[in-house]
């Protein structure tokens, strides 16, 4: 005959087996993110970015030594110093999933969807190896018609599950004042239609209403000289461009695509070349992370109102 323990030894046990349910509830955590509920199973200690505006959101956070690894660095950018010093750089673009896994992180962090599209690294399969993932709002394929609406979720969501709160709502207030002296900076100047490059290597690589870049120059007090196109990136042809006459070109300064090498594509072209804009170099130039949605997005529209107020 099998004895069982005493009554009070039995209550004891019961007690902490659901002292330690509790515990392990209370720190798993649920979040939304691209209209779905996510649950990550602790607070994240080992965090890993797959875009540099992605990391840019993280460390402005905080998250300081949790960011184990980064990946897909757009900007030319020293990353032995400020605050990414001291910070791996994973691989020059998206990592492999073997390489993922090996830093054994708890959260990856995205700022396009294209980083959960490789190998194992679909949202679900990461799911199940207890990895969770947060892509940032402008990324989830939906389109938003406050840009910076969306910065403020991503602010919210990843300051809770940081335990950043505070500094989350700074950089919202941040954010805030930023576009407000952006309005002001416009305030009384003439509406400008601006063209944007973002790549001259593969054709005229532009954006049209759906893109972000459109949104961005409402902000500074500008139009998108495309703004008629419904789509997000697109191919302009050179004879629209003629036709058009931009006021000014805004470029994206890219590792990969420098605005410098497209002033000289512009320059070089026999045709492109008689663009009042290229003639008189009338260029605005922004780092590219700079021109999607994240946390230098307010910091974007003032420095670009500014630059803009001088044509």
């Amino acid at each position: 005959m099998t004895r069982r323990p005493p009554r009070s030894y039995r209550s004891i046990l019961a007690l902490g087996l659901a002292l330690m349910l509790c515990g392990a509830a209370a720190s798993a955590q649920d979040y939304r993110n691209c209209a779905r509920t996510w649950r990550i199973d602790h607070p994240p200690q080992r965090i890993l970015a797959l875009n540099q505006h992605a990391a840019d959101l993280l460390l402005a956070l905080g998250a300081g030594e949790r960011l184990v690894g980064v990946a897909y660095i757009d900007d030319d950018v020293d990353l032995t110093k400020g605050s990414y010093r001291g910070v791996p750089l994973l691989a020059r673009q998206y990592p492999s999933a073997e390489a993922v896994y090996a830093q054994r992180p708890d959260l990856l962090v995205a700022g396009f969807a294209s980083a959960f599209r490789l190998g194992n690294l679909s949202r679900r399969e990461l799911a199940g190896h207890g990895v969770a993932s947060y892509l940032l709002e402008a990324g989830c394929g939906a389109w938003r018609d406050d840009l910076f609406a969306g910065v403020e979720t991503d602010l919210k969501t990843l300051g809770d599950l940081l335990g950043a709160q505070e500094r989350a709502q700074e950089l919202i207030r941040q954010q805030r004042a930023e576009l407000a002296e952006a309005r002001r900076s416009f305030a009384g100047n003439k509406s400008l239609n601006v063209f944007y490059l973002d790549s001259a290597s593969n054709g005229l690589e532009s954006q049209g209403r759906r893109g972000v870049v459109t949104q961005l120059l409402h902000a500074a007090g500008a139009h998108n000289l495309f703004e008629e196109v419904d789509l997000g990136g697109f191919t302009a042809n050179t004879e629209q461009l003629l036709e058009r006459e931009p006021d000014v070109i805004l470029l994206a300064d890219a590792a990969w695509s420098t605005a410098e090498q497209k002033i000289r594509i512009l320059r070089a072209d026999p045709v492109l070349s008689r663009l009042r804009a290229v003639r008189e170099g009338r260029f605005v130039v922004l780092p590219f992370t700079h021109l999607f949605p994240g946390v230098r997005s307010g910091q974007a529209a003032r420095e670009l109102a500014q630059a803009l107020s001088r044509f």
